[in-house]
């Protein structure tokens, strides 16, 4: 397979069109990464010594026909990586010359769907001409026919009007754009097309993103602003990617008087109306829109959202390696091979631990050993005697913690004093309680210790595994269980350690938020997938 292709489309728009699926299915087989299309039609009976490059008219037909591209890749190509090249595709007068450009990811083979009868006359020289306006550093590279549209039963009556297009010099558009997707594809493809200058693009942050699913599994702002730039100037480098941060529905479409259009999917429509009435207050000019019908997922579950989206993507991702396994310190041993999970207050990761021990794991409870770690005769016993004196004692002689409670909790630096003398402790008894494991023969053990991090005993295992579940279902959690008002339980969730610093730091991460089956599925994926791991060591 070759890693990334530029597939040029000769065929009327009509005919390429029913031929869709079976260009992607043939693709697929092809093409591993990357996925770039020219679409130049009713270009497939020219001499080759004859055929190139030049301006397409950019019309209703051609829009549709590539939303309807993107829309079968979601469902044929999953994993590929298209990108629909629109700089020749305009109603402005254009220079062949400004076409040039270098198309970020390369390619290493061309793809024609010419099946007519000068298709065996594709030489180095149309090659030259393609390379003339999509340079490439690689040499050799093949020129290869689809060979499967032959097949294809074609029904020339399947004709559009093909009406000109209203273009604008002045576009805008937004999302979240987290691991850019088929979706986002379309709605920044269509932005493109429409736009002469520049296209101005909200990405959300902050405040935008409170109510999303997985939150913390969002790419970091800067991370999705590159990867929308770098998409648009990848695919219409002629005009300009204003890429911008938004906290709120409006964005720059309330304060710049010069856009003319708005790009809205289905589910923004609203939005559209909200920000026509805040230009209206300011005597702006209306924004025309332009609405994108949502990309229906071929596989998403039952529990998933049924269009293509960032939301699903990202549940897809619970269970699996989220962030790169680094290789243990030399204070880890070998084997068991160890596994840390930690999570928040009412994160399920009870449950997570029931199910991992099901499945054959050993568990080291940090939370029982911590209460070993106060008992007479112990070196933390004498070591918080010495620290915060007699007066923590019960009558008995042993540590009541409803006295070392207020001294702690009230000072921040009695507090790091007692967990210096806890901790360590604790790590010790977890290291006997593993050696333990090893000798009755477990190869995976997990070290349950809601202040994993904190402790730093992530520094003891090969991997960390959290737990989160969304600051409000932890409150209602915490509500429910421990009959506490919402204002004490909110005190007890923020006082931990926040999710996203969770998730930062962690290899694997599980959601409780939806229903009991739904958790496990996500245990057992982890739990499969940790068996290969551990089998390529080995």
């Amino acid at each position: 397979m070759h890693r990334a292709g530029l597939l040029i489309l000769t065929q009327p728009l009509a005919k390429s069109r029913q031929q869709i699926p079976v260009i992607l299915d043939e693709i697929s087989q092809m093409i591993k990464e990357t996925l770039y299309v020219h679409i130049q039609p009713n270009t497939n009976k020219i001499n080759p010594v004859d055929w190139t490059i030049s301006k397409v008219p950019c019309t209703q037909e051609i829009q549709n026909y590539i939303r309807e591209f993107y829309s079968s890749s979601a469902s044929r190509c999953m994993t590929l990586d298209v990108r629909i090249l629109l700089g020749h595709i305009t109603n402005a007068e254009i220079s062949v010359k400004t076409l040039m450009h270098k198309i970020n990811k390369g390619y290493d083979t061309v793809l024609f769907d010419n099946y007519g009868q000068n298709s065996k006359n594709l030489s180095q020289e149309i090659l030259g001409k393609i390379k003339e306006i999509y340079p490439v550093e690689t040499t050799d590279i093949p020129v290869l026919q689809l060979k499967n549209l032959q097949s294809v039963t074609l029904n020339e009556s399947l004709t559009e009007k093909e009406s000109l297009v209203k273009t604008y010099d002045f576009v805008a558009l937004g999302g979240t754009f987290d691991r850019l997707h088929s979706g986002h594809k379309v709605l920044l493809n269509e932005g493109c097309l429409l736009c002469d200058k520049k296209l101005t693009v909200g990405v959300t942050e902050k405040e935008m993103n409170q109510k999303k699913v997985l939150r913390e599994l969002i790419e970091p702002i800067e991370d999705r602003k590159m990867a929308v730039k770098h998409f648009i100037n990848d695919i219409r480098p002629q005009i300009e990617a204003n890429v911008v941060g938004i906290s709120d529905l409006y964005g720059p479409t309330i304060t710049d008087q010069s856009l003319q259009l708005i790009v809205l999917s289905e589910e923004t429509v609203k939005g559209g109306t909200l920000i026509n009435e805040e230009r209206k207050k300011k005597s702006f000019s209306q924004l025309e829109e332009v609405v994108i019908n949502l990309l229906e997922d071929p596989c998403h579950a039952a529990s998933e959202e049924a269009k293509v989206s960032s939301s699903s993507l990202r549940r897809r991702l619970l269970g699996t390696v989220y962030n790169t396994i680094q290789a243990p310190g030399p204070e880890v041993p070998d084997s068991p091979y160890l596994i840390g999970l930690t999570g928040g207050i009412c994160s399920g990761k009870s449950t997570i631990c029931k199910k991992l021990q099901s499945l054959g794991a050993g568990i080291v409870d940090c939370d029982k050993l911590g209460h070993a770690a106060y008992q007479k005769d112990t070196p933390a016993f004498k070591s918080i005697i010495e620290a915060f004196g007699d007066g923590v004692l019960s009558e008995t002689g042993e540590i009541d913690r409803r006295k070392l409670g207020p001294i702690v909790f009230s000072d921040p630096s009695q507090l790091k004093k007692l967990n210096g003398i806890v901790w360590p402790e604790i790590g010790r008894l977890a290291r006997e309680q593993i050696q333990q494991y090893e000798k009755e023969g477990k190869n995976i053990v997990v070290l349950d210790a809601a202040v994993l991090l904190e402790a730093e005993w992530n520094k003891m295992v090969h991997e960390v595994w959290t737990a989160v579940v969304p600051q409000s279902e932890a409150v209602l959690r915490i509500m429910e269980r421990n009959g506490l008002s919402e204002e004490e339980a909110l005190k007890r969730v923020k006082s931990q350690m926040s999710n996203e610093d969770r998730v930062a730091k962690s290899n694997v991460i599980f959601c409780s938020l939806w229903e009991y089956e739904y958790t496990q599925g996500q245990v057992e994926r982890a739990w499969k997938l940790l068996q290969e791991r551990i089998n390529t060591r080995k």
